[in-house]
């Protein structure tokens, strides 16, 4: 079930990068209206570990619930429905 947990939020994060994408928004750009709070080259580094790998582990960041909101706010979209689409791709994935 934990490969599965992490299938799905593999999943988030590529289905919202896309979306991202096709609102024509830059990574650093999407990132910073994520973490306003943070420095420009913060929030980029922190979404660059979201979708890739973190520096320091060099596994993908998690995502926290908080964050999860936050993007799905920016996008205009629910929250629930980008989880239900990324649940359905992960599952399909892990066919």
């Amino acid at each position: 079930m934990e490969n599965f947990s992490l299938l799905l939020e593999r999943s988030f994060v590529e289905l919202v990068d896309k979306r991202a994408d096709a609102r024509g928004w830059k990574k650093g750009e999407f990132a910073k209206m994520v973490w306003p709070e943070a420095p420009a080259k913060a929030a980029a580094a922190k979404w660059s570990a979201m979708r890739g790998k973190a520096t320091n582990t060099g596994k993908p960041q998690g995502v926290l619930v908080s964050d999860a909101e936050r993007m799905a706010e920016i996008l205009g979209e629910d929250l629930t429905y980008l989880l239900a689409v990324a649940k359905e791709n992960a599952r399909q994935q892990a066919l």
